[in-house]
């Protein structure tokens, strides 16, 4: 009876600390994909945001096209009043033709300095410029050629374009952009415009693919963003990129995780702990068991003895 009264005391620590292990095991297997999927909504959301973006690009495109192509159109005859431009208040700049001197003549007459930065090579139709320091910091020109006259020049606001990509609503510590296929960003949600760390000429070359999403460095103090990207149609392209904060998404599903853990920390050293308290009195009990069944030892036995006779006593020879 001893064995298995010794094998069920050191049973009851061994199975919860083979419970404890699988708990845990399960545990941080099922935290790894809630991490892995959280990684996964945050690129189709970073693709839906692209998707989305190039559709507001596109628009942006073909309601400069429809300007200039108005302006151009009324330049050679009589101006007439031009129609209610598709902006509102304080979007546009600067609209008219920019001719071989760099002189800019508005619609209604005279003439001013004009500001183009960065246009790309000369093309037939509409072309984008990277952002300017006058008449604004930050300002986008939009260009088209007008035969024996010039350019006619479209300049919009940064505000403008801010507000455009912001309207999307992204997530705190995500980007939005719009990117010409040199690298230059045209346009960026948090107004700041700054060169690119990373090639965008092979994501030009790869889009539009659907749901296809990378991950970059960037900013490198910053850790890694999610890139999801898609490139507008037409004959002026632009690249539609959407950046999402990798460490933003895992902030909450890592906070939540850790809690998670520290509850499941707690409640396994109460259980192993209670595990061992059990198993301790039950060897205490056990030993006591043992003490009372065991045999009393028998008592000595007492040898006879003579008893010494006294010298007084000793007989006399007669």
């Amino acid at each position: 009876m001893r064995a298995p009264r010794r094998l069920l005391t050191w049973s009851l620590p061994a199975a919860a600390v083979l419970a404890c292990g699988a708990y845990w095991t399960q545990l941080l297997h099922t935290q790894q994909q809630a991490r892995e999927r959280a990684l996964v909504n945050a690129a189709t959301r970073a693709t839906h945001l692209a998707d989305t973006l190039a559709l507001q690009a596109e628009t942006l495109l073909q309601s400069a096209d429809f300007v200039l192509s108005t302006v151009g159109a009324q330049w050679g005859g009589d101006r007439q009043p031009l129609p209610p431009l598709p902006y509102p208040a304080g979007a546009v700049l600067q609209l008219g033709v920019l001719d071989a001197k760099g002189r800019l003549q508005p619609m209604d007459g005279g003439t001013a300095p004009g500001a183009i930065d960065g246009l790309p090579a000369s093309a037939p139709g509409l072309a984008v410029g990277a952002p300017a320091r006058a008449p604004v910091a930050g300002a986008v020109s939009f260009t088209r050629p007008l035969p024996g006259h010039g350019q006619v020049l479209l300049t919009l606001s940064p505000g403008y374009l801010t507000g455009l990509l912001r309207r999307l609503q992204p997530t705190r510590g995500d980007l939005l952009l719009l990117v010409r296929s040199d690298g230059v960003a045209v346009a960026r949600s948090d107004g700041l415009v700054e060169p690119l760390p990373f090639a965008v000429a092979p994501l030009f070359e790869r889009a539009p693919r659907a749901g296809e999403v990378t991950s970059q460095s960037w900013p490198p103090e910053e850790g890694r963003r999610i890139l999801g990207w898609q490139r507008t149609a037409g004959a002026t392209p632009l690249l539609a990129l959407a950046a999402v904060d990798e460490a933003g998404v895992l902030r909450g599903v890592q906070a939540e995780q850790a809690a998670v853990r520290y509850r499941a920390a707690v409640g396994s050293a109460a259980l192993l702990a209670l595990a061992g308290a059990f198993s301790l009195l039950a060897r205490r009990r056990q030993r006591r068991r043992a003490a009372a069944q065991r045999p009393a030892a028998p008592a000595p036995m007492a040898t006879a003895t003579r008893p010494a006779k006294h010298p007084d006593s000793a007989s006399t020879p007669a």
